[in-house]
């Protein structure tokens, strides 16, 4: 049951010593990790905003987590559990005690496992983003059972991957330099809305005279506040990055020497790119001929006068059929003018794993050894919807018995939602659910347990 919040870093007020200030971070799956400043008073959070210490924030924070706090304790909340009374999907609940909700969920959960603990599966994502509360003492419960695993392939697998297929690593340049670029394409990514402190750098380096450019099928805010838009079709953005290349290999706009000291496969590249006129491009991205080659001029006039040229990515691009491959285009492109060069030049697509974490001391994956499962089944979190119809077979293993769902609302995120409904509307699958509010797929839960939010337990963020 959610609890008083517990203090860590505190700040006692000298003008009130019952008030202090806690600071913490923002648990949202967002690129900034903002820091928090929680104001409690008596044991009671009644304030959030940032911290002004904190470089890449500066004190500033979205609409969405200023107001965390009203979150907690919204009168919507859950607070106790609850047990389904009604069809799966009717949301109708009984509230019970913990002692029957627990002692009903483990006698169920320990039936399935003595058949095959691969039967329960335990489905989680980005509710919390914290390294103990998102992923770990679960993942410890989970190791020990026996269970199956879940790929967390939903948000940025495919682009992650293209990165370290072309880059050798998915890191990319660091989101501060942005401020010193001269030419920032924003590429696939609405930035006031989903990553408002990158929006500050780039805004830092349009003072500076720098050029915006955002590439985005839709019209959006950060689109107005660019000096450019282009606006190219959905899934196209590999035929513009191969037509941008084409210009840059026409005009001789590249870094013959960058080129052939830290690249491979150019000739090879430098054969696709040619296929791929400006004009052939913007049939298939729906914009004009001579917005590919103004851009692409942008690029080699940066090169020639030795002016850094950076790209926001962000996950739009690669949610598509073939998006891990347009990513790996598009990282292309900073290597022919020799981007990587400077510290303001280059791409970016996540900063995640910058700060390496040994995930197998929270997470425990030696406990298998002991759940007497050498190697469990890895179910694909975008596929649950096929994965909960499917049988069981030799190839597949058991049938999922049991759905453990927290940190994560797949009925209504999840891919192809016709079958994730009819997925969870199994009568034959036990599902549980830990969550604040009652949400799509909290409807069609067995049982549903109150979860903490994050002025409630203790985390660690990196």
């Amino acid at each position: 049951m959610p609890h008083n919040l517990r203090m860590n870093s505190v700040v006692t007020s000298p003008d009130s010593p019952a008030v202090k200030q806690v600071v913490g971070a923002c648990p949202h799956d967002c690129p900034d990790t903002c820091s928090l400043l929680t104001t409690v008073a008596d044991g009671v959070a009644t304030r959030v905003q940032g911290n002004p210490a904190h470089p890449q924030t500066g004190g500033v924070l979205c609409a969405k987590v200023s107001r965390y706090h009203e979150r907690t304790h919204h009168p919507d909340r859950l607070l106790h559990p609850l047990k389904r009374v009604g069809p799966k999907g009717s949301g109708q609940f009984v509230r019970v005690s913990w002692s029957e909700a627990l002692d009903d969920i483990a006698a169920r959960l320990k039936a399935i496992a003595a058949r095959d603990p691969q039967a329960i599966l335990p489905y989680s994502y980005a509710g919390t983003m914290g390294l103990v509360q998102g992923e770990s003492i679960a993942a410890r419960f989970f190791h020990r059972l026996g269970a199956s695993l879940l790929d967390r392939t939903i948000c940025a697998s495919a682009g992650a991957a293209g990165l370290e297929y072309t880059l050798g690593t998915k890191q990319g340049m660091r989101v501060e330099r942005f401020a010193e670029s001269r030419l920032i394409l924003v590429w696939g990514s609405n930035s006031i809305g989903s990553n408002l402190h990158f929006w500050r750098y780039a805004q830092e380096a349009k003072r500076r005279g720098a050029r915006l450019v955002c590439i985005d099928p839709r019209r959006t805010e950060t689109a107005d506040k660019c000096h450019e838009h282009l606006a190219i079709l959905p899934g196209t953005d590999a035929a513009l990055a191969y037509a941008l290349m084409h210009e840059l290999i026409r005009h001789d706009w590249l870094d013959h020497d960058y080129i052939a000291r830290h690249t491979l496969g150019w000739a090879q590249l430098r054969e696709r790119a040619l296929e791929w006129t400006p004009a052939r491009a913007a049939t298939f991205c729906g914009i004009e001929t001579a917005q590919i080659e103004a851009l692409a001029r942008d690029m080699g006039e940066c090169f020639q006068r030795r002016e850094p040229v950076a790209i926001r990515l962000n996950y739009g691009m690669q949610r598509v059929r073939g998006g891990g491959n347009a990513v790996r285009a598009v990282a292309c492109l900073p290597a022919l003018i020799g981007a990587w060069r400077h510290p303001a030049g280059g791409l970016l697509l996540s900063s995640s794993g910058s700060f390496p974490v040994q995930r197998a001391v929270l997470q425990r994956p030696d406990l298998l050894a002991a759940s007497g499962v050498e190697r469990p089944r890895t179910v694909n979190m975008s596929t649950i919807g096929d994965d909960l119809l499917r049988p069981a077979s030799p190839a597949w293993g058991p049938r999922i018995e049991a759905l453990v769902v927290y940190n994560s609302n797949p009925v209504a995120v999840a891919p192809d939602s016709r079958k994730v409904v009819a997925g969870f509307a199994r009568e034959d699958l036990f599902t549980v659910v830990l969550e604040h509010f009652q949400t799509d797929t909290a409807d069609y839960a067995d049982y549903v347990l109150p979860a903490t939010t994050q002025l409630e337990h203790w985390d660690v963020h990196s």
